[in-house]
């Protein structure tokens, strides 16, 4: 304070002291809080300007904070949380429960007469007969016990089965000598009665699946094992209920023209008919009509009013969307048959809920809801957007029901030893997809015919003929390549001309399909690079193959299909090719398709082969022959047949 006058001084005291005052004032209108207990207070000095300015210099003293009372803990919560459960079929005859441990629960379970506790899944199981009264039992434990009972389709199809060996025979005369001798063992029991021994007797007659089932099933059957064969048998069956309907991918509609003309002798060619436009007008006479699914539902309101009886649906899992067109015209035709006959080699390509189309068509009451079996079956789950059914559940409980109501479906591993270990077909392609009323083609096709023509002139005609054919045919054959694709098949194609395989590799990439592609300029190192890719890589299905460049040295038995989209005059290639997939690591029998063109050098090429290969075979040089290729699938044309091969 040096250098105030004590004038100063004097004021400041009374400024100080004032401003100490109306502070107190303001502190008296304030509401106090209750008091802490606290020490004596000392006796405080009398408080200066100077002595104030010091105590600001010092930190304050820390007061211990009070003591907080102890929070009671809180009650414990006695409620118990619901039990829930769910049962599942896993046999014909007995289900389980799926459900946590709960103490009463296990005590009804013990009552039971039929009970069974596995160990190793720790899970009750119990006898169908036995369902509505455990469901009674649970019932009585109140709501915070419960268990899903079975559906109630599941409890109708398994409690009220009958028993197969009770079934009596049939009159089969209605089907065709030629047809039910060429019918393997495994496909007449999917035709027709077959026996059923047990311990070396025969306690009587089983009836084969698809008569059992009166005519509605899903024979879902691997690749190659026959569908078309016994789709007929069955349909034969039921000739009486006949206008008959076949629907199939544009690409086979003829392939069902050839089978019927091939298998089924008894029915005349002028009662067939093949739809090929949208205008053209449907006999009122014809016994078997044959369309696609495109065509399907250009003309569905003249096709619902025939009102077809008996209906054949090839590659049935077309059907797979609840909301496409083909859907949305199939099921009432197929609804309002008396006989509905799906054929799938693939009924579901990714999901169970795939199936349920198919399924309902065959047999309405079993799935009447689309929602139910979503839940049921798909796992289905209820979001914000709707229900999600892209998932799976109790998977095993729908195998069980739909191979005792609907499908019948056998694998190559199961009758591999009724199979020979490579099959040959003949695929005659679409007639009206293939372009062979040009100019070129038919100046080609006189010249061959012509008999002045010398040997050399007649091969080089042959050879333009063959390079012009490779154009005739590239659309039809990238329709049916296309089709392949769709039913999730990993397949091989080999080709000869440039502008056959250019013209597969851009079908293929149009559809965004990954695939390989071998000719003559591809590299050593490349070639095992996309053998490999091929091999082992399930996204890479298609392998687009050269004859000449690619019939040796490659070994690619992830396939089990072989594609031949030309023909080519050196068998001994075309065998050579085949074994690319019939081979040492190969575990299935492998299947080879050779696509033919009727009015393009296919017709001389062919015979050509098989005279070659008779040659080769006196001199013991080979023992494959083409007359034995097999029309069990897609047919050859009995006119065709007689010309080439007989």
């Amino acid at each position: 304070m040096h250098g105030l006058t004590e004038e100063q001084k004097r004021r400041m005291e009374e400024s100080r002291k004032a401003a100490l005052e109306r502070r107190a004032a303001k502190l008296k209108e304030q509401p106090q809080p209750p008091s802490l207990p606290t020490q004596p207070k000392e006796q405080s000095k009398p408080l200066t300007f100077a002595t104030k300015l010091k105590d600001q210099t010092q930190p304050p003293a820390l007061a211990s904070p009070p003591k907080m009372p102890r929070l009671a803990a809180p009650a414990k919560n006695e409620e118990v949380r619901p039990v829930k459960g769910v049962c599942r079929l896993v046999s014909r005859d007995r289900f389980v429960v799926d459900v946590p441990y709960h103490e009463q629960l296990i005590h009804i379970f013990k009552t039971m007469p039929s009970r069974m506790y596995d160990q190793k899944d720790r899970k009750w199981g119990f006898s169908l007969k036995d369902h509505d009264d455990l469901k009674k039992a649970v019932a009585a434990l109140g709501p915070k016990v419960s268990f899903a009972p079975l559906p109630p389709s599941v409890l109708q199809v398994f409690l009220k089965a009958p028993s197969k060996e009770a079934i009596p025979d049939y009159d089969l005369s209605s089907i065709d000598e030629k047809l039910s001798q060429a019918l393997l063992p495994f496909q007449r029991e999917g035709v027709w009665q077959h026996k059923v021994t047990v311990g070396g007797q025969v306690p009587g007659m089983a009836s084969g699946f698809g008569i059992w089932k009166e005519g509605r099933l899903l024979i879902g059957d691997d690749m190659g094992l026959g569908k078309t064969l016994q789709a007929l048998g069955i349909a034969a069956y039921y000739c009486k209920e006949w206008p008959l309907l076949i629907v199939a991918p544009s690409s086979v509609r003829y392939a069902w023209l050839q089978s019927i003309q091939q298998w089924l002798p008894s029915v005349p060619s002028d009662k067939i008919q093949v739809i090929h436009t949208g205008k053209e007008p449907l006999s009122t006479s014809l016994l078997v009509l044959i369309t696609s699914y495109d065509l399907m539902s250009r003309r569905k309101d003249e096709l619902r009013s025939r009102r077809f009886q008996v209906v054949v649906m090839d590659e049935s899992h077309l059907l797979k969307s609840i909301k496409s067109g083909r859907t949305k015209v199939a099921m009432p035709i197929l609804r309002a048959a008396k006989r509905a006959i799906l054929l799938s080699g693939t009924p579901a390509l990714s999901r169970p809920v795939e199936l349920f189309n198919q399924l309902n068509a065959v047999d309405p009451r079993l799935f009447p809801s689309y929602q139910d079996f979503g839940v049921r079956y798909c796992d289905g789950k209820e979001g914000p957007f709707g229900w999600d059914f892209s998932g799976s559940s109790h998977m095993s409980e729908l195998q069980l029901l739909m191979e005792e109501r609907i499908m019948i479906r056998r694998l190559k591993s199961e009758v591999i030893s009724q199979l020979p270990a490579k099959r040959r077909q003949m695929v005659m392609l679409d007639p009206s997809e293939v372009k062979n009323n040009s100019r070129e083609m038919k100046h080609f096709s006189k010249m061959l015919k012509s008999a002045t023509l010398k040997t050399t002139e007649k091969r080089s005609q042959l050879l333009q003929y063959f390079r012009e054919t490779a154009q005739a045919k590239l659309k039809a054959v990238c329709d049916y390549i296309l089709d392949l694709v769709a039913s999730d098949r990993k397949f091989l194609c080999f080709a000869h001309h440039h502008s056959m395989m250019d013209g597969l590799c851009e079908a293929l990439d149009k559809k965004e399909v990954k695939y390989i592609r071998i000719d003559g300029s591809t590299n050593p190192e490349t070639r095992q690079f996309l053998c490999d890719k091929f091999q082992y890589n399930d996204a890479h299905r298609a392998a687009i193959l050269s004859i000449t460049a690619a019939s040796q040295g490659l070994t690619l038995t992830a396939a089990q299909l072989v594609v031949f989209a030309e023909l080519f005059w050196n068998p001994g290639l075309l065998t050579q090719a085949e074994d690319r997939a019939h081979r040492i690591g190969q575990e299935d029998c492998v299947i080879v398709q050779y696509l033919l063109a009727e009015g393009t050098a296919d017709d001389h090429l062919w015979p050509m082969i098989q005279r070659k290969l008779d040659v080769l075979h006196l001199a013991g040089l080979s023992n494959d022959d083409f007359r034995d290729a097999d029309t069990t699938r897609v047919g050859v044309s009995r006119c065709f047949f007689r010309r080439f091969c007989a």
